[in-house]
């Protein structure tokens, strides 16, 4: 916010006719005597009491003090112009005395001129001073709009994380505890199958948990720009087969489809990140599809680089949403399902790999998430091999 202290009062330009602060007033009577003073002794000098040129060396003095001190203090040096100019330059000099009638004329013509161009000046003063308030006013209330709206967005976040952990993370807690008591309460009377299947639970969502908090932590990092790519080339097949092993228990019921062209089977990227991109985006599918519905994923080589797609055969996003669900928290209003923040994290990932993530509905159903995988291949050298040394 700019600071009012710098802001032009009325005091530094003051109103057509208004007087000035007293320590104003006696600069601005300083600067008129001393400017006049300096005038005349160059005139004298100078310019051998030719009047016209002397006319005009005090009319500059004059517009100096209105632009430099204001109105009061050119009116001063018109005064003190004109008694010098009478003093000093007239028949008979140094003598008030005016000889030749015409002078009169001349004072009166050399006074007008002065006060229209102090008028002329003052108002060129204080409309620039108007402005450049208004400029400042304009910044200020600029500044003070941009971070009303910072406050805002950062409500709405923090709403929105409230929200989010409220609901997505006491939902795994909840169920863990209700089992581990179960546990407890039951602990001679549960049969091993009953206590197997109490324990699995509390595992699955203790890895529900977990992915809930990664992503939280993962976010972060991609809000924050630290993260770090290390970049490898590598096998894609690699890196889906790790994420989709880490989703084996909401995988058991679904066809999966892996098709890898040979052109697409390496590219350059960091195998941890790109696995949680993977692993987002198909545990995304099996939140937004039936049980048994099937999932595809495909990678084709195309100019540039690697093109992968995530596809499902669910009800796809809602029109219009196809951007948003990758916004921070944003969850697609026909479900409200997840935390909002999983897809954020892949545009991040990909935006660290310079590359680029997008979402459509697919024609025959379902959405199809496709992501950008730049890969640029250093050639081999060209140069032939050295010739061996002949051995003495």
């Amino acid at each position: 916010m700019a600071d009012p202290s710098v802001e032009l009062s009325p005091e530094r330009v003051p109103k057509h006719g208004e007087p000035q602060r007293t320590g104003g007033r006696a600069r601005a009577l300083a600067a008129s005597v001393t400017t006049v003073a300096i005038e005349t002794a160059i005139s004298w000098t100078f310019l051998d009491r030719r009047l016209a040129d002397i006319v005009m060396v005090f009319l500059l003095g004059v517009v100096a003090m209105a632009v430099g001190f204001g109105y009061v203090a050119s009116l001063t040096a018109t005064a003190l112009s004109i008694v010098a100019l009478d003093f000093f330059f007239t028949a008979p000099y140094l003598s008030f005395t005016v000889e030749d009638h015409r002078h009169y004329l001349t004072f009166l013509i050399m006074a007008f001129v002065a006060i229209v161009i102090s008028s002329q000046t003052e108002r060129i003063r204080r409309e620039a001073a108007g402005r450049v308030r208004l400029a400042m006013d304009r910044m200020r209330l600029a500044e003070e709009a941009e971070h009303a709206q910072v406050e805002v967005q950062k409500e709405r976040l923090r709403n929105a994380l409230l929200s989010s952990v409220s609901h997505d993370l006491r939902t795994p807690l909840a169920v863990i505890k209700g089992a581990a008591t179960g546990l407890l309460e039951g602990e001679s009377s549960l049969d091993p199958a009953r206590r197997r299947a109490q324990l699995i639970t509390i595992a699955d969502e203790a890895s529900r948990l977990d992915r809930l908090v990664r992503n939280l932590v993962d976010m972060t990092s991609v809000e924050a720009g630290s993260l770090r790519v290390r970049k490898e080339w590598q096998p894609l097949e690699e890196v889906i087969g790790v994420a989709l092993g880490r989703l084996e228990d909401q995988l058991a019921d679904r066809p999966i489809e892996v098709d890898i062209e040979d052109e697409a089977s390496f590219a350059p990227f960091d195998a941890i990140l790109l696995g949680q991109v993977f692993l987002n985006l198909v545990e995304n599918a099996t939140k937004y599809t039936p049980p048994a519905a099937r999932i595809a994923i495909r990678a084709r080589a195309v100019t540039g680089g690697v093109e992968v797609e995530v596809a499902d055969w669910g009800p796809g996003v809602p029109p219009g949403q196809e951007e948003r669900i990758f916004e921070k928290f944003y969850r697609a209003a026909s479900t409200g399902i997840g935390m909002g923040v999983g897809l954020t994290i892949c545009r991040g990932i990909l935006a660290a790999h310079d590359g680029r993530i997008g979402c459509v509905n697919r024609p025959e159903g379902g959405a199809s998430f496709t992501f950008f995988l730049p890969a640029v291949r250093t050639e081999p050298s060209a140069d032939p091999l050295p010739e061996p040394s002949p051995e003495p």
